[in-house]
């Protein structure tokens, strides 16, 4: 077995140790110590990182027989054998990261339970934010603003942070902020006069270090709310990157920080209000774009280049109100080829052979209902010639077919 250094020192970041046995573990080699400062996945915290002997250790897991497995990018060299003596290095701003995310966890879990009276349900540790499923169904902005300033008042208070070992008949002298079934001997971790629960992580000698506790988000699963938390560093960084943002939006309105959300309502609302000018400025040049006699005697078509997105959309709308217009409107775009079908009502509509003879054979995407269909065709400035003969010739001899059979 090999001897946990980290629950001795959790801050303890290199030791020496011996090799007990070189091993693979899914397709990658790892490396047994007699004793190690790497901890182990588990209890939702990720296994270590670093080096041994200076070869690259990417995980650290258990094994089935209770031995810690280091695994490894690259084999290890052949001079590398059992009861080699080796040097052990942390990936130090790795795990003291997770021991910030961990003992984070311990004081929010605590801060919800005493001022909101939610038991924590599970923990997930994320390479961004760690999250807290917790036994309630709401919670108020005002109540989890309650338990963020709790979580800060106890980093701030900088309190002790121990484990210990007990056994498991002498868990009635014990009570814990979350029941556990665990049997045999029993590590808790206390932060002194707040939290206590039976976990086997790693975690920070003092709440100080914690440093900040910051509410993200809020999401409801399975009836309950999992809420998410930036922690420590990560707290911080994203504190100084709002900052940052929300700085260069105040200089971007002319305002103060605090104005800038009604600056963007207000910007919205004029974009809305030029939306709508837009578009009805594009339906009454609609009007005057669209001849009166296009594609009611025959079939026709009607090519723009380059055309506003609002306009193509109003000259369809408008071809369309004519129920004895057959027309095919196509806007040439750099890297496609927008179409509108325009059947009016008064005519037949052989929707399966413009389906299968028109749109099919230029690959054009989209779709509608009489009297009005339209898409793109995904197509460069290169083959849009072809794609436009095509088209176009088909859309006619649909129709020239349909009138001869009639």
């Amino acid at each position: 077995m090999t001897e946990p250094l980290y629950y001795t020192d959790a801050m303890m970041q290199t030791c020496s140790a011996r090799i007990t046995a070189l091993t693979d573990v899914s397709g990658s080699s790892a490396i047994c110590l007699d004793r190690t400062c790497f901890y182990p996945e588990g209890g939702g915290q990720p296994g270590d990182r670093g080096t041994i002997a200076d070869c690259v250790v990417v995980d650290t897991i258990k094994g089935r027989d209770g031995s810690i497995l280091h695994k490894l990018k690259e084999p290890p060299p052949h001079d590398l054998g059992v009861g080699s003596p080796v040097d052990c290095v942390l990936d130090w701003r790795h795990r003291y990261e997770y021991m910030q995310q961990h003992t984070g966890q311990h004081v929010l879990s605590g801060a919800l339970y005493r001022v909101a009276a939610a038991d924590t349900v599970s923990v997930h540790q994320g390479t961004e934010v760690v999250t807290i499923e917790i036994g309630l169904a709401t919670i108020t902005d005002s109540l989890l603003r309650d338990v963020e300033e709790e979580a800060n008042r106890v980093i701030r208070e900088d309190l002790a942070v121990r484990a210990f070992l007990i056994q498991d008949h002498e868990l009635s002298r014990y009570v814990l902020r979350r029941p556990t079934t665990r049997s045999g001997s029993i590590r808790l971790v206390e932060i002194t006069g707040y939290d206590l629960v039976a976990c086997g992580g790693v975690h920070l000698p003092r709440t100080g270090l914690i440093n900040l506790v910051k509410a993200v988000g809020i999401e409801t699963i399975r009836g309950q709310l999992r809420l998410a938390f930036k922690i420590g560093d990560r707290a911080l960084l994203d504190y100084h990157e709002k900052h940052r943002a929300i700085t260069e939006s105040s200089d971007l309105f002319s305002c103060r920080p605090g104005q800038v959300p009604d600056r963007i309502r207000s910007a919205q609302e004029e974009i809305r209000q030029l939306h709508r000018t837009v578009r009805l400025r594009a339906e009454r040049l609609a009007e005057h774009l669209i001849p009166e006699e296009l594609g009611r005697d025959a079939p026709d078509s009607l090519m723009l280049e380059e055309e506003d997105e609002d306009l193509f959309k109003a000259l369809t709308e408008r071809a369309a109100m004519d129920p004895d217009r057959r027309v095919l409107l196509l806007n040439r775009k750099s890297d496609s080829l927008q179409w509108a079908l325009v059947v009016g009502t008064g005519h037949p509509f052989p929707q399966q052979e413009l389906r299968e003879r028109v749109l099919s054979p230029v690959g054009a995407k989209g779709g509608g209902k009489p009297p009005l269909w339209r898409g793109i065709i995904p197509v460069s400035r290169v083959g849009q010639a072809e794609s436009i003969e095509k088209f176009v010739s088909a859309f006619r001899s649909v129709w020239e077919e349909d009138r001869i059979r009639r």
